[in-house]
């Protein structure tokens, strides 16, 4: 209720922006379109806002049995939505759409699996819904404030891209805490496994000691297992959604263990000492490539910095790039050999281990 209430506050915040700001763009026509369009704008955001904040103000709350239909789905894998943007009809539509599209175009896995890895309790249509709108949201009024149509389309989608980039650097931050917890998850398994426990003893035993994500991914394989999945493919899982090729090889140890016999203990804790030392060496290297690294970011940054700076300070400096088919060339070509310069330093320093 706490968080609808601060949504309804942000919303009707908006709401009072786009009355104060339609006005006096109307008046002032901004862009040369006709100020009864941008009066529309202004009343069809207004309109839109209202509507949100009453589905946020008087929506239904969930009942019991929605909310354990969204537990057992969460384990079940059954179609449950578990969202404020899927309890609006349209929103739900507009959801299903972008994931048979997502699905279409093939890349829906990925997207599930970038949000199981950033812990985001979204499902891959719901996080396309929330994404497109907010950079709709950023592009209407940066469309309005900047008074040109293509800077709005501009910001959307740079706004659209930036959310990719904070989803896909949330995951990746996810990835490797798990690898570097991976030796210790390992040594805590080993000594559990020496002190008489058995597997799924060990297993739980990490679930509940270790940090997240290693003790949120294990305490999820523990609860597929106790819904009758087998270890082997409950831990597979957990390696196939971290992307972590270290932790795949610790399953083949254990299936091989299982099968064959032997010291499960003791391979554990050599694989932990393996990785350790592999580690420490990760860490020699990025230390040693700093430097080509740091200069990649300098020069990468400088010449959108040095535009950003130009374009807010001597605006009429930079209209011959922004308004002649030869300006559009020359920055369509900049942009091209950027990114061919990001990637070349980029190959430079990065070192595959």
């Amino acid at each position: 209720m706490r968080g609808r209430r601060t949504l309804a506050v942000a919303t009707a915040s908006s709401v009072f922006a786009v009355l104060d700001a339609a006005p006096a763009l109307a008046q002032n026509a901004v862009g040369g379109v006709n100020p009864t369009v941008w009066r529309g704008i202004g009343a069809l955001t207004a309109s839109v806002a209202i509507v949100l904040l009453g589905v946020l103000l008087f929506g239904s709350s969930r009942s019991v049995e929605t909310n354990l239909s969204q537990r057992l789905g969460s384990y079940s894998g059954t179609d449950v939505h578990r969202s404020i943007l899927a309890q609006i009809p349209i929103l739900r539509r507009f959801i299903a759409g972008a994931e048979s599209v997502a699905e279409r175009r093939g890349f829906l896995r990925q997207i599930e699996q970038a949000l199981e890895q950033a812990n985001l309790p979204l499902r891959p249509g719901e996080a396309i819904a929330a994404g497109v709108g907010s950079a709709l949201l950023v592009g209407l009024f940066a469309g309005l404030f900047t008074e040109n149509i293509i800077g709005g389309v501009a910001a959307f989608v740079v706004a659209l891209l930036a959310l990719a980039a904070i989803v896909q650097t949330v995951a990746s931050r996810e990835r490797k805490r798990f690898e570097d917890q991976l030796p210790g998850t390992l040594n805590l398994v080993a000594t559990s496994l020496r002190a008489g426990y058995s597997l799924m003893q060990a297993l739980e035993a990490v679930a509940q000691e270790a940090p997240d994500p290693t003790g949120r991914e294990f305490g999820r394989g523990i609860a597929e297992v106790r819904l009758g999945r087998s270890p082997s493919d409950a831990l597979k899982d957990i390696a196939t959604r971290m992307e972590s090729i270290d932790f795949d090889w610790v399953v083949l140890a254990v299936d091989i263990q299982r099968e064959v016999g032997g010291n499960l203990g003791e391979v554990l804790h050599t694989s932990a000492e393996t990785m350790q030392h592999r580690n420490r060496l990760r860490g020699d290297v990025k230390a040693l490539t700093a430097e080509g690294r740091i200069s990649a970011m300098v020069l990468g940054a400088m010449p959108i910095l040095l535009f950003g700076f130009l374009f807010i300070s001597n605006r009429k400096y930079l209209e011959p790039l922004l308004t002649t088919l030869p300006g559009l060339g020359a920055m369509a070509g900049a942009v091209v050999m950027l990114l061919i310069g990001m990637a070349w330093l980029k190959k430079i320093v990065t070192i595959e281990l």
